[in-house]
């Protein structure tokens, strides 16, 4: 199959950089995959999972190997040349998500939702359960990864 660059970075950490066959993600425009020679586009990034599957000496090295699953906050995507840029605030891989703090998470944002009092506010308070609920759903899927 063939490859594309992928730079998949959050604020505080690269999350993969190397060769992939393939990413889905979930974007303002609805949900988008990406596979070698893709068009280019820039979109931005909602809270959900992406999906990649690594490629390449650099997977290997890494030790990863089929289908990759990380949990993202909102972004920015870029592709361009056959090169994907993914630029996201956080993103999580299951096993590191503590289901207990997300729940308070969820609940925290399920709250805030309600108390909003302008569409900024909304929109900030559904982002937030939206990861929340990303995160969750994440945590309890991770054996099955």
């Amino acid at each position: 199959m063939e490859t594309f660059r992928l730079h998949f970075m959050a604020s505080e950490h690269m999350v993969y950089d190397g060769e992939a066959e393939s990413v889905s993600l979930m974007t303002t425009e609805g949900s988008i995959g990406i596979l070698a020679h893709h068009s280019n586009l820039v979109m931005a990034v909602v809270p959900g999972t992406v999906e990649y599957v690594p490629a390449g000496d650099a997977a290997r090295e890494a030790g990863l190997s089929g289908r990759q699953t990380v949990v993202v906050s909102d972004g920015l995507l870029k592709v361009e040349n056959n090169e994907v840029m993914l630029l996201v605030d956080t993103a999580e891989r299951p096993e590191d998500i503590d289901e207990a703090r997300a729940k308070r998470a969820e609940e925290q944002a399920r709250e805030a939702l309600r108390r909003a009092n302008s569409n900024r506010d909304v929109a900030l308070a559904s982002a937030e359960l939206s990861r929340a609920m990303s995160r969750i759903k994440a945590s309890r899927n991770k054996h099955s990864l």
